[in-house]
């Protein structure tokens, strides 16, 4: 498949709910791949367009969410993002995956909140992802794509070995850098960055070293990673999202992660790398800021800190094909100062699960 219409029809096959959004909506073409030079343009639709398990899993959650009584609109519009390529597709995809996830586990729940700036912290109010309906007035929650700084180093070096022809560009030192440095580095210092590669071999950013190399049939390039070093540079990174911060309900955090789009280090959990790093991350966010005041909208980085009751690390790369297989692993971290905390029977439901496939900690031994 190589187009949206083509995705989109196989979709169909496969959904009643996807069939009829489609009838009733005339979408433009979107091309994955260029139909010249036969480069795939569109990374992330093409690999998920043609994966069987993943396309079973879409069907699956729109016939599912339909037939909890979403609204149409709300369906058209994913499917719509879904298709659209570029950011549009992967977030839909976290979003979708995650869905899916709540549907496979009997969850109630329902998509697309709309709150006002009495009940977020944004001064425009916003549309959450979704809100745990299991218990009165329930818990909301958003879903973010977490490719994290992996994903980052990887659309640069590929960004530049397109810019510099003829090149492999091998990106080496320590990678415990901030999302911020790679996003600068991205953004208003690239320029600089492909000025220098193109006239010398090696160069340094900070802890990163891009080091110019010509093209052979096999390339490796070292780098280091330390989880906790790692969570140290991006400390803050949670507050990001903070417009979407409840004031007065619970309110959790996914971070969808799949190795196909944020490296394999969090999905493997090799040397337990992802266990300690969204460990670390998640403490310093509930407890590294409980003393700044720092504005972060109309309240303190302190006590938006307090505001953000879970995040919730859901691997989204192990989707069954059928309800009643093995099931996604879940990280959820209870924030141990939220003024919102979330209900013990709606933990229970989330973290119910085969052994060893959840954790949850609630830092209760090191709250301080």
């Amino acid at each position: 498949m190589e187009t949206r219409s083509d995705w989109i029809k196989s979709l169909s096959a496969q959904s009643r709910t996807i069939a009829g959004i489609a009838q009733g909506a005339a979408l433009p073409e979107v091309l994955y791949r260029d139909p010249v030079s036969r480069e795939i343009t569109e990374i992330d639709a093409y690999n998920f367009s043609n994966d069987p398990e993943h396309n079973q899993a879409f069907a699956r959650c729109f016939d599912g969410l339909a037939s909890k009584g979403t609204d149409a609109k709300a369906l058209g519009k994913s499917l719509t993002d879904l298709t659209n390529g570029g950011t549009n597709t992967y977030g839909a995809i976290c979003e979708l995956l995650t869905y899916v996830w709540l549907l496979d586990r009997n969850f109630p729940f329902e998509i697309q909140v709309p709150v006002t700036d009495s009940e977020v912290l944004n001064p425009n109010g916003s549309e959450l992802d979704g809100r745990l309906t299991d218990l009165s007035p329930g818990t909301f929650f958003d879903v973010k794509g977490f490719g994290f700084q992996v994903a980052l180093v990887e659309r640069l070096k590929k960004r530049l070995e397109k810019d510099i022809p003829d090149t492999w560009i091998a990106v080496e030192g320590s990678w415990d850098v901030s999302v911020k440095t790679m996003q600068e580095l991205l953004s208003r210092e690239y320029g600089q960055l492909v000025s220098e590669l193109k006239q010398t071999q090696r160069i340094s950013r900070g802890v990163l070293q891009f080091i110019k190399r010509d093209k052979k049939r096999l390339q490796i390039s070292p780098h280091r990673m330390n989880p906790y070093q790692l969570a140290s540079e991006n400390a803050g990174y949670m507050f990001k999202f903070a417009k979407q911060f409840c004031r007065k309900e619970p309110f959790i955090l996914f971070l969808a992660h799949h190795p196909w789009v944020g490296g394999l280090s969090l999905n493997s959990n090799f040397a337990k790398y992802a266990s300690d790093f969204t460990r670390a991350l998640s403490r310093r966010t509930f407890i590294q800021f409980l003393n700044d005041t720092s504005a972060c909208f109309d309240v303190t980085k302190a006590e938006a800190s307090k505001l953000l009751s879970a995040i919730a690390f859901l691997n989204i790369s192990k989707i069954p094909a059928e309800p009643g297989k093995a099931i996604p692993q879940l990280r959820l971290y209870l924030n141990p100062n939220a003024l919102n905390p979330i209900p013990q029977m709606t933990i229970e439901l989330l973290t119910w699960e085969v052994p060893h496939s959840v954790f949850c900690d609630d830092f209760s031994c090191d709250n301080y």
